[in-house]
């Protein structure tokens, strides 16, 4: 069995997180409420209304390009922990 390319993994879990994160930031803008309840099911019925900002306060563009550059890094971080454990794993365990 072979490895994983731990950066190639790393980048691409980084360009899914960024993805998703730039999916969910559209969705906040366009349909805040609905949104909101679509997480509320997500975190087993939590309610996270009382997160949403003071009416008439939309997502700013500095505030998705400091969410989407931490997305990035942590994603990119975990992907790169995941691939290089399991490469770690995957070497410990033939020579057995």
């Amino acid at each position: 069995m072979n490895g994983i390319h731990t950066w190639q993994f790393a980048l691409a879990s980084a360009l899914t997180f960024a993805s998703l994160y730039a999916i969910c930031a559209v969705a906040v803008v366009l349909f805040p409420d609905g949104t909101l309840e679509f997480f509320n099911n997500w975190f087993h019925g939590l309610d996270l209304r009382p997160l949403k900002p003071p009416a008439g306060r939309s997502l700013g563009l500095n505030q998705f390009a400091t969410g989407l550059a931490s997305v990035v890094a942590v994603s990119f971080s975990v992907g790169a922990l995941l691939a290089g454990s399991y490469n770690f794993f995957l070497r410990t365990m033939r020579r057995r």
